[in-house]
């Protein structure tokens, strides 16, 4: 599913038969529409695929919403059966998100090409990849599940569906862009990487790892004394590996962590003041600093300028998704009061109106279990 499912607030509301196709629309979102039949071919596509069910199911488990109720009680197969509701309404409250950031790239005219389609493609494989390895090292497995990379996942969908939803990711990574003033085209993008060369250089460093804030500022003391960045590494330092050889932690490109925008600031032979990351506080000090080239690392800058855009570019669809109507066929639930991209239940009758309350209740099953 894509990021901006976590803008959404998704309730189950019951169990939806698949394969049945009426006139009235799943959902509206402002002037267009999203059809019964475009869900259900989503959900037929997602079916067809263990490996993207498995790869949904563990992106969910560690966004902390649980395990994945995908099938129906009692149901042995999603084809031609039911899915869970659960589900059901969070894919279609993703696609309204979707829907949502296209109406946005259409308003600010953005070009949308192949070339940025092929882009979106790549950062989803490379979402998923990210999601199985996590999953992995979570569980203490020694390899990751579900096909095992983004590439065999998403090689296990119908082509149209994997096109989709790299128009959909395109879309995303396009907002994420313009929200740093930028674009995906290899023109925006090495504008990126000459304005921020340093972000992408591949740097050499000593480190001294501490706890707290006071033991950072009592190393910070002590060198600007004229102790030696060896001996303060050597006698405070966390990390024994590189306190043993005088802080040196070696080279490498930082681009995309914690550390890269301390050590952006730094010139070669300069030490930061402490920083925290990570729960520990840090000392940082430059030692080298080698260029590299624009192509050597395209897709690092284009993980970067999303990165660095995603924050503002999701507060922007949101503040849009608060002003956009959206109304959901009663089958699926209701929108929000609020104005939000909300799917919830439609009401219940009353328990006392029941001929038999019990029947109504599903019967646990391995598919739902």
């Amino acid at each position: 599913m894509r990021r901006l499912v976590a803008l959404l607030v998704v309730v189950a509301a019951g169990v939806v038969v698949a394969g049945l196709f009426l006139p009235s629309p799943a959902a509206t979102v402002g002037a267009s529409s999203i059809s019964r039949q475009a869900l259900d071919s989503d959900l037929s596509a997602i079916a067809s695929s263990p490996d993207y069910t498995c790869f949904l199911g563990e992106e969910r488990q560690l966004s902390g919403a649980g395990t994945l109720p995908f099938l129906g009680a009692g149901t042995a197969s999603a084809q031609g059966g039911v899915y869970d509701t659960t589900f059901v309404d969070g894919w279609l409250s993703s696609m309204i998100t979707d829907r949502i950031a296209t109406q946005v790239v259409e308003r600010h005219r953005i070009d949308v090409t192949a070339a940025d389609v092929s882009v979106g493609r790549a950062l989803l494989s490379r979402r998923i990849s990210a999601v199985l390895a996590q999953y992995a090292r979570d569980a203490g497995s020694p390899q990751p599940g579900c096909g095992g990379s983004g590439s065999v996942v998403l090689g296990s969908l119908p082509a149209w569906f994997v096109a989709e939803q790299s128009r959909n990711e395109a879309n995303q990574a396009l907002l994420d862009a313009r929200a740093v003033g930028t674009g995906l085209s290899p023109g925006s993008l090495a504008g990126y990487f000459r304005t921020h060369r340093t972000t992408f250089a591949k740097d050499c460093l000593d480190i001294i790892v501490v706890r707290t804030r006071a033991a950072a500022g009592a190393v910070e003391t002590a060198l600007g004394k004229g102790a030696t960045f060896a001996q303060e590494a050597a006698a405070a330092s966390l990390t024994k590996g590189s306190a043993a050889q005088g802080g040196v932690a070696g080279c490498g490109m930082l681009a995309g962590s914690f550390l890269s925008p301390e050590v952006a600031k730094l010139a070669v032979g300069q030490t930061s003041a402490p920083f925290s990351g990570q729960g520990v506080f840090w000392v940082v000090r430059l030692t080298s600093r080698s260029p590299v080239s624009f192509a050597s690392v395209h897709g690092t800058v284009v993980t970067t300028v999303v990165d660095a855009g995603q924050q503002l570019a999701d507060t922007q669809l949101t503040a849009t998704l608060r002003h956009t109507a959206v109304t959901v066929d009663p089958r699926y639930g209701r929108a929000g009061a609020r104005g939000v991209a909300l799917v919830t239940p439609p009401a219940s009758p009353p328990v006392a109106t029941l001929l038999s309350p019990r029947a109504d209740q599903p019967a646990v099953t391995a598919a739902n279990a």
